[in-house]
């Protein structure tokens, strides 16, 4: 493949980060509940809160990084197919920055901590209820993150599979 149809070194590395980290941060968002409430739980949301915040400056390097100094790649999809492939990567930015600052005001509205540092003071208690209700959305745009991303493997998985014209191998390290 010619080196103006893959993405720079930098682009791969941060792709692969964030894919880590989102794969990461779901398992543990959907897990957090199984362990009985106490340190070790309690351990396990900080490790959540860490990674989310890793997450947001990751994805902030990366979009900065894309729109500064990464090299633009070609759509190989004219027509539908690369309308879809821009819209779903869209999506998922704004869906990625979305969960970020969502996860961020649930942090700041439970007065919750990471690793018993950098506690904040909750909110009042008649303004508990905004805890839940922005736990309840982070949730959901984890799912609405979950979807999105396998269609963008599915997608993927199509290039490489039923027309094999290599897309996959921009991404992938050398």
């Amino acid at each position: 493949m010619a080196p103006e149809q893959r993405y720079d070194t930098t682009s791969i590395v941060l792709h692969w980060l964030v894919a880590l980290l989102v794969a990461a941060l779901w398992v543990g968002g959907e897990t957090i509940g199984w362990f009985a409430p106490g340190a070790l739980r309690g351990d396990v949301r900080s490790l959540h809160i860490v990674l989310g915040t890793l997450l947001g400056m990751i994805g902030g390097i990366r979009v900065a990084w894309r729109l500064s100094f990464g090299s633009p790649v070609a759509p190989m999809d004219s027509g539908l197919m690369g309308a879809a492939a821009k819209l779903t990567h869209q999506g998922l930015y704004a869906l990625l920055a979305m969960m970020v600052i969502l996860g961020m005001e649930v942090l700041w509205a439970s007065g919750d901590s990471a690793f018993n540092t950098l506690s904040l003071d909750p909110l009042s208690v008649a303004d508990q209820a905004l805890t839940g209700k922005l736990q309840h959305w982070h949730g959901l745009i984890g799912w609405a993150i979950v979807i999105t991303v396998g269609l963008h493997v599915a997608a993927v998985l199509f290039h490489q599979i039923l027309l094999r014209d290599g897309l996959m191998r921009r991404m992938l390290p050398r």
